[in-house]
């Protein structure tokens, strides 16, 4: 069985009962677009460039890529039930194109790409655009990746490869050359030729959305909503769709305030509903909502929607770490004002605190059985979780620290000034520390973090509730919201 999806030092997940090849493109599709955008993948937290603004002397050292060990990670099997009927080619009718097209044309199309003095041709945009629409949908070269050894021609098995290929790479070349007339131009004919793919084979349809995901497209937002709220698609697609949200945010940041509101809420209320996601999706989801921002309506401040769900994950003890940590991030980032009325900013402190607590006990517990993963999540812990309290580089008012509604700072500023040491007793650890040297860093950690922990039992809100009305959290092992089982499988933990 081939891998679905793959993230480097992380758990992989597979689909069962689908033939080999099929995944073998998939498994390319995903390696091949994620490294020519130089963004990281589900489950890969910041990792050196994470420490805190102003504490260089005591961030904790550069860790390891987990990835560059080499080592077996645990892999998950997910199937998604709606996959089985979207698997035979001969189910989907053919997008043929009116005319063929050439190497020579297909060539012109990516100079024109990489070169902004060159002039964009229309017409030869949209005949590469449709001769490869009618490869990645041909039934014959579908069928090759379901079953290659009844395929001959090498040429037909690799044809829907090399058809995404040429359409993808115009959109990463062209974004990384600055040659917006051509971006332009080429994304207005990518969205009007790639959506009948969103209903067609599985292949056709995952390769369809991540084109249109990578061009960070403002006018495709409503694509993207509309499929990941569509209770008829894989969730294949949705990962992507959710990937497309956040790239038009971060890549474009040419959104209303009001697309993304409508984007969050959209987002939220399908993290709540999806109880079948895998966590890689569910961390798409909160990555979007991250980047996105927004926190509440500002028709309905009282309810702050999309807050209550970020909250709901980040509490929820059966979802992996990798996912609380990018709920408890989303929180931090949200720019939740004075327009919330009694929001608790000290029990979204304290929650995190608490995640983090339970982090570093895993790390300190699992880092002689299993070194990667104790590597994985110190990232997780100098990442994601740092940036919940001090904010993302680069982007402004992001933090709890930052956030200008907030009363009392101390009341957040206790639990980070805690964490720290915690924190670099597990980088010391987790950095590829001499062997001889274990033993004792593993003892000093968990003897941190049994007075962490101590320290945060004495140190609960008085207030458990996230806003009047809203959820409650009174520590660790009490059970979560119903709502906050949208989680899919919980293995690998």
């Amino acid at each position: 069985m081939i891998t679905m999806f793959t993230a480097p030092g992380r758990s992989a997940s597979r689909l069962g009962g689908v033939p080999v090849g099929l995944f073998a493109l998939l498994a390319w599709s995903w390696t091949s677009v994620v490294p020519a955008l130089a963004q990281q993948p589900p489950g890969e937290p910041a990792k050196a460039d994470a420490a805190p603004a102003g504490e260089a002397e005591e961030a904790p050292k550069p860790l390891q890529d987990p990835s560059a060990t080499h080592r077996t990670s645990t892999r998950e099997l997910y199937k998604d039930p709606l996959v089985e009927g979207m698997l035979d080619p001969k189910k989907f009718p053919e997008i043929r194109s009116p005319k063929s097209t050439t190497s020579q044309e297909i060539a012109q199309l990516k100079a024109m790409a990489s070169n902004p003095i060159v002039s964009v041709d229309v017409n030869l945009i949209t005949n590469v655009v449709n001769a490869m629409v009618g490869e990645m949908t041909s039934t014959r070269n579908l069928q090759a990746i379901r079953d290659p050894g009844a395929e001959k021609n090498t040429a037909v098995q690799t044809a829907v490869q090399v058809a995404f290929q040429n359409l993808v790479e115009p959109v990463i070349t062209s974004r990384n050359a600055k040659n917006a007339a051509f971006q332009t131009q080429y994304n207005k004919i990518l969205l009007q030729k790639l959506p009948p793919l969103l209903k067609h084979q599985l292949v056709a349809r995952i390769h369809a959305m991540i084109i249109l995901a990578e061009t960070a497209n403002p006018d495709a937002l409503k694509i993207f909503l509309d499929e990941i709220k569509n209770p008829n698609q894989t969730v294949w697609v949705k990962l992507w769709a959710l990937r497309g949200v956040t790239n038009v945010k971060l890549l474009t940041n040419r959104l209303a305030a009001s697309q993304e509101m409508e984007a969050a809420k959209t987002i939220s209320d399908q993290l709540l509903k999806g109880k079948e996601w895998p966590w890689w999706v569910q961390f798409r989801g909160l990555e979007a909502l991250a980047a996105l921002r927004q926190g509440y309506l500002t028709n309905s401040p009282r309810t702050v929607d999309m807050a209550a769900v970020a909250f709901q994950y980040l509490i929820d003890d059966k979802l992996r770490p990798e996912v609380r940590a990018e709920a408890a991030r989303a929180l931090g980032a949200m720019q939740i004002t004075t327009a919330v009325p009694k929001f608790n900013f000290e029990l979204t402190a304290y929650a995190t605190a608490q995640l983090a607590a339970s982090i570093v006990q895993r790390i300190a517990d699992g880092f002689s059985e299993n070194s990667t993963r104790a590597q994985e999540l110190t990232a997780v812990l100098v990442g994601p979780i740092f940036q919940t309290f001090e904010g993302q580089p680069g982007v402004r008012d992001s933090g709890l620290l930052n956030n200008s509604a907030i009363a009392n700072k101390a009341d957040v500023q206790k639990y980070f000034d805690a964490l720290k040491p915690v924190a670099m007793a597990a980088a010391a650890l987790g950095n590829n520390a001499p062997a001889g040297q274990i033993p004792g860093l593993t003892a000093d950690l968990k003897a941190k973090v049994e007075k962490y922990k101590a320290d945060l039992a004495k140190a609960a809100p008085a207030d458990p509730n996230l806003f009047p009305g809203g959820p409650s959290y009174n520590g660790p092992g009490e059970a979560a919201p119903r709502q906050a089982e949208a989680g899919g499988p919980r293995r690998g933990q």
